[in-house]
């Protein structure tokens, strides 16, 4: 298996698989209504929504340096602000994220093998990279999601025992 695929595997098993430590993202999501994402059980830790698009912002973010571009805070920001409160609204913001995910797919499956060893430059100094190869950013988005998916699991099990 190539590296890109196996990147690839391992970003849709975290999203939609059977992952070995637990829930995928689709599993830890279902059945979180606006009311839910919007609630701040845990005082002093971001809303489901709000960490929601916290990953939707660094998968655009992962997007954007697999196609070429420097090191970077998302262009929404690295903690976008909430738009909207309706169920409607809340179907929109999840739709966002898995256009983010296919983006970020088609990007890993239109790469060459070869550039995913390419260094991510640093913003503003050129020359200079950040350390990081395109297969180490995508690799970290897979532990990023996991990380926050984690979260916003214990903020659903917090909402489900009353925030007690």
């Amino acid at each position: 298996m190539s590296v890109r695929q196996n990147l690839s595997q391992k970003l849709l098993t975290v999203w939609n698989g059977e992952p070995w430590y637990g829930s995928s993202s689709s599993a830890i999501l279902k059945g979180v209504t606006a009311t839910d994402a919007l609630a701040h059980p845990l005082p002093g830790a971001q809303s489901i929504w709000e960490t929601l698009l916290h990953i939707t912002a660094w998968t655009e973010e992962t997007t954007s340096r697999m196609d070429g571009a420097e090191s970077k805070q998302p262009a929404r920001g690295d903690w976008p602000a909430v738009k909207g409160s309706t169920q409607d609204d809340w179907i929109a913001a999840q739709t966002e994220l898995l256009n983010a995910r296919k983006a970020l797919l088609a990007s890993i499956d239109k790469s060459h093998e070869e550039s995913m060893f390419l260094q991510v430059p640093k913003k503003g100094e050129t020359g200079h990279s950040s350390g990081a190869t395109r297969a180490d950013t995508v690799s970290g988005l897979a532990d990023h999601d996991v990380y926050h998916l984690g979260q916003i699991a214990i903020l659903k099990k917090s909402l489900k025992s009353g925030g007690k």
